[in-house]
């Protein structure tokens, strides 16, 4: 009885650690040729479609120089605040087409 206990007991926490765990989104990921992080410099907004335009330095994991660059954004609610001028750190993806921004700060 004292083992069954016990088992209940360990299976309970190692459920909460696991649903504590980040996401995939929320989780710190290493720079890959799938996908980056960077700083830049906002040019262009438009919310209503999703994009915005970064002028942003070399992003090396994806082969990229520095450049200015439009991309779609992943969650257009990032984009709410965004204006001309203002300086970014950011994370891009690339599915092998495109490139999508999945985090704006």
């Amino acid at each position: 009885m004292k083992r069954l206990l016990v088992l209940i007991g360990v299976g309970a926490f190692a459920g909460f650690a696991w649903l504590s765990l980040p996401g995939l989104d929320e989780a710190q990921l290493p720079d890959t040729p799938q996908n980056s992080s960077g700083s830049g410099v906002v040019q262009y907004v438009d919310a209503e479609q999703g994009v915005v335009t970064i002028t942003h330095a070399p992003l090396p994991a994806l082969g990229m120089t520095s450049m200015t660059m439009s991309y779609a954004v992943k969650d257009k609610r990032q984009l709410a605040g965004l204006k001309p001028r203002q300086k970014i750190a950011f994370r891009v993806a690339f599915d092998g087409n495109d490139y999508l921004i999945t985090d704006i700060r």
